[in-house]
């Protein structure tokens, strides 16, 4: 994304139009800006043979008071109208009006955080240019920052986007990017924020204790720089983290909830109001009821789908999975309700382009409603469908299961045990009709398989016979430029003819899949192998080490490690480009 402020070369901004597709112009007043961006318009268009949309958030009704709609009804109104405008087919967008402040607004954890996320959002899969307009009150100032700064921001911005619908694959690349940017202008706020969305996309993926490293940082980061919204939203996530073991926390999250009350973030407030009360849902006498339509005045206040989404899912699940004693009347009406309750969160889900909360609804709908199952013959495959779209495997791992039904023995199937923890898959329920009541926290990430997890055609030959490769992180946060040691062992199995042996003169070969160092480039696992680990920015670093026996040459096993990076501190970072990354082969 670029920001020209003052600039009025169109030559140099319809450059930047189309090398990036998107274009933000703020600082100027409203008729020069105006007459800027129609300018730009026109000159794109007209070469490219393409029609001009215009929209003025004022049209929406963002005027206090115009329209009787608020701000935030205003602001997807305007998302809304370009979304089927130019998703359809190509053509020059160019929203005027965006108030000062909204177009680097701070993602807060829904896909609606921010006018300009929206837009992000929208336009994602279109190829249509979109020029944005930012308003000024004060005359001659520059309504927006540094172009370092504004591109972090932005990049952060379109990183919630995707961990919000779903697809944390797509946020990694965004967030080194925008790591990078506020390195490069000094911002600590911009850095903590990157450093949390590290975490959240650490946990999405199910990857719990890199995701606590990650958020921990992040907490301390935002409470150095007097960022109390930061802090409450990190508080949140690390209490989700225990949801994953199948105990939720409701205390850590009324906690997070008060933060965000404290700090005047409404938004916050309903999503950890959302998160407590899932938390307590399945309590003997809980008012669930009465909570969840409180949590769902509260996403209304704020103008957030995502969050009401969310809510109704939540809502329908307890409603079909309660015992009648709630005071709602028979199980056909119980069942109608759930079923309104399904669709409304579909809708929403749709509308939100969150394809996550939509397979996730169209399981639970189809596995509560029978009839609307037998409705369609392929419910399945087109459920599984939308998971393979943003990569979670295990999302088609449990349709395989909701189709399949329970197994002879009991237990679960190995897509599910290689990634989710014991104590969660125990609370895996069936209904007398043979139907799965999945765990909540299911949904909370898409997990991949657990390294070294015995494949089932592994069971004929017990775990005790094998060596394993272990690799241990000695420095406990990774940083730009500074050596991180990792250790190596190669650990037989009791039932391993190394287990009562000394182990033999192996090699351990060590390569950097990245722009990092890591010296020695051999060790002897006997001796105790140890790596210094140099990584030169921050991100995601993969490590490939190979282990040999040198007397045959032969290659006994190859492992690929990931480690996330933070940023070293308030100090400036020069951003260098990644090295060539060697071609990858798995033994």
């Amino acid at each position: 994304m670029s920001f020209v402020g003052h600039i009025r070369d169109l030559a140099a901004a319809r450059r930047e139009l189309e090398t990036r597709r998107l274009l933000v112009v703020g600082g100027a007043p409203d008729a020069d800006r105006s007459a800027f961006l129609d300018a730009v318009a026109r000159e794109v268009a007209d070469e490219a043979g393409l029609p001009v949309y215009r929209f003025r958030v004022a049209d929406a009704g963002d005027r206090s008071g115009e329209a009787g709609r608020t701000p935030g009804e205003a602001a997807d109104a305007v998302v809304e109208a370009c979304r089927g405008v130019f998703v359809v087919h190509p053509c020059v967008v160019v929203v005027d009006g965006v108030p000062a402040g909204a177009a680097d607004a701070v993602p807060t954890g829904t896909a609606d955080g921010s006018l300009l996320a929206g837009l992000i959002s929208a336009f994602a899969e279109s190829e249509s240019f979109l020029l944005v307009g930012s308003t000024d009150a004060r005359e001659g100032a520059s309504a927006l920052p540094s172009d370092g700064c504004a591109d972090g921001w932005a990049l952060l911005a379109r990183a919630a986007v995707h961990c919000d619908r779903g697809d944390p694959r797509a946020a990694g690349p965004l967030l080194r990017r925008a790591v990078e940017a506020h390195q490069v202008a000094g911002d600590r706020r911009g850095e903590a924020w990157a450093v949390f969305l590290y975490g959240r996309m650490c946990r999405l993926r199910g990857r719990a204790e890199d995701a606590r490293r990650l958020l921990h940082i992040a907490r301390e980061r935002f409470r150095a720089v007097g960022e109390r919204p930061g802090e409450a939203w990190a508080c949140g996530e690390l209490a989700r983290l225990a949801t994953r073991s199948g105990a939720p926390d409701p205390d850590a999250l009324a906690e997070a909830r008060r933060l965000h009350e404290r700090a005047g973030d409404r938004r916050g407030a309903a999503w950890a109001h959302l998160w407590w009360t899932v938390a307590r849902a399945d309590e003997p006498g809980f008012p669930w009821r009465e909570e969840f339509t409180n949590v769902q005045g509260r996403f209304h206040e704020v103008s957030d789908r995502l969050g009401t989404a969310w809510t109704l899912h939540h809502h329908a699940l307890t409603l079909a999975r309660t015992d009648g004693t709630d005071g709602v009347g028979g199980t056909g009406e119980r069942r109608r309700e759930a079923d309104r309750l399904f669709e409304g969160a579909l809708a929403l889900f749709e509308e939100a382009d969150c394809p996550h909360g939509r397979a996730w609804t169209m399981l639970e709908y189809a596995l509560r409603s029978p009839a609307h199952r037998f409705l369609n013959g392929e419910w399945a495959a087109e459920i599984r469908h939308v998971f393979h779209g943003i990569g979670d495997e295990a999302g088609e791992a449990w349709v395989d299961l909701a189709e399949a039904g329970p197994s002879p023995d009991g237990e679960p199937p190995y897509e599910l045990a290689c990634r989710y923890p014991t104590a969660l898959l125990d609370t895996l329920g069936w209904t007398e009709a043979g139907e799965p009541l999945i765990p909540r926290a299911a949904r909370d990430t898409q997990p991949e398989p657990r390294p070294g997890f015995p494949r089932p055609g592994d069971r004929d030959r017990p775990d005790d016979s094998r060596a394993h490769v272990r690799l241990t992180l000695l420095d406990d946060v990774p940083v730009p430029d500074v050596p991180a040691r990792i250790a190596l062992q190669v650990v037989p199995g009791p039932g391993h003819p190394w287990s009562t042996a000394p182990l033999p003169p192996l090699t351990a070969r060590a390569t950097s899949l990245g722009h990092a160092e890591i010296d020695p480039a051999h060790g002897v696992p006997a001796d105790g192998a140890e790596f210094r680990f140099t990584p030169h920015r921050p991100g995601s670093h993969r490590l490939r080490f190979t282990v040999e026996d040198p007397a045959t040459g032969t290659v006994l096993q190859q492992v690929e490690a990931e480690i996330d990076v933070v940023p070293s501190g308030p100090g400036p970072h020069r951003p260098t480009a990644p090295a060539p990354r060697p071609s990858a082969r798995r033994a």
